[in-house]
């Protein structure tokens, strides 16, 4: 990611982002001709992330290694030039199952315990595509980021694009998954997940679902060099959940580029 000018994130408006797309975890590229449709997702601060640009394929060389990357310029990021603001980028893969990492771009890119916005009503049928909003993360003991080992995690789903919740009584009950990447890394694995238990809450005289991931390992953000990024899907539903950054600083710092194994052309 590389504001225009090299601007600081307090001045930066526009941003070009690329994409890396590998097969496997040992980095073999996809094939040169490969043209997938990549698109970037941007969350700001506890809002539900929200697909913003298709990429553009190119065919690049880094250290001998030609390999297709996909590129999304003019990217706004003026909002995070506000102390209080987080953005919050991936990408997916239209069709391919995609474990992708997370991109914070922020003067401080932690996630600073957010008010939970109560939902303003419920569903009356089952949602054909959601929101999910990561609305707690309690480290045990309430114990800070340096001295965390474990942490439980809540989430409330609603209506994509409303504040309408799940309530009990009517018999939906998806399976959720919390999924998580750490530092710059994609997730580890599809069946790394953690798979949420609901729960019914009344506030504001309303009664619906939350999802709770109770002990979930935080520990390598003990260290200060390390950040945990969650974020949740819903089996079979459309999903646009928020990113909670959990870490003593959660900003993305210029990592060094993945290699992939091979060129392209060696397919």
């Amino acid at each position: 990611m590389w504001p225009h000018g090299g601007q600081p994130v307090n001045r930066a408006i526009l941003a070009n982002i690329t994409a890396y797309i590998f097969q496997d975890d040992a980095l073999n590229p996809p094939p040169c001709d490969w043209d997938p449709v990549v698109r970037l997702w941007m969350a700001l601060n506890n809002q539900p992330a929200r697909a913003i640009r298709i990429g553009q394929r190119r065919l690049f060389t880094d250290r001998g290694r030609i390999f297709p990357v996909w590129d999304f310029n003019n990217v706004s990021v003026a909002a995070a030039r506000r102390p209080q603001n987080k953005l919050y980028f991936f990408v997916t893969v239209d069709g391919v199952p995609t474990r992708h990492n997370v991109w914070a771009h922020a003067i401080d890119g932690r996630t600073q315990a957010p008010r939970a916005e109560p939902p303003t009503g419920v569903v009356t049928s089952p949602p054909e595509a959601v929101d999910a909003h990561i609305q707690l993360v309690w480290p045990h003991g309430g114990a800070p980021v340096s001295e965390a080992e474990r942490v439980n995690i809540t989430a409330l789903l609603t209506r994509q694009g409303t504040r309408l919740a799940i309530p009990p009584d009517l018999g939906w009950y998806p399976t959720v998954r919390l999924h998580w990447s750490v530092n710059t890394e994609a997730e580890p694995d599809f069946d790394h997940t953690v798979i949420g238990t609901p729960r019914p809450v009344t506030s504001n005289g309303l009664t619906y679902l939350v999802w709770d991931f109770n002990d979930v390992d935080v520990s390598l953000a003990r260290y200060p060099t390390n950040r945990y990024y969650f974020w949740i899907t819903v089996d079979g539903v459309p999903t646009s959940s928020s990113i909670w950054a959990h870490g003593a600083d959660a900003r993305t710092i210029f990592p060094q580029a993945d290699l992939p194994a091979r060129s392209c052309s060696e397919h």
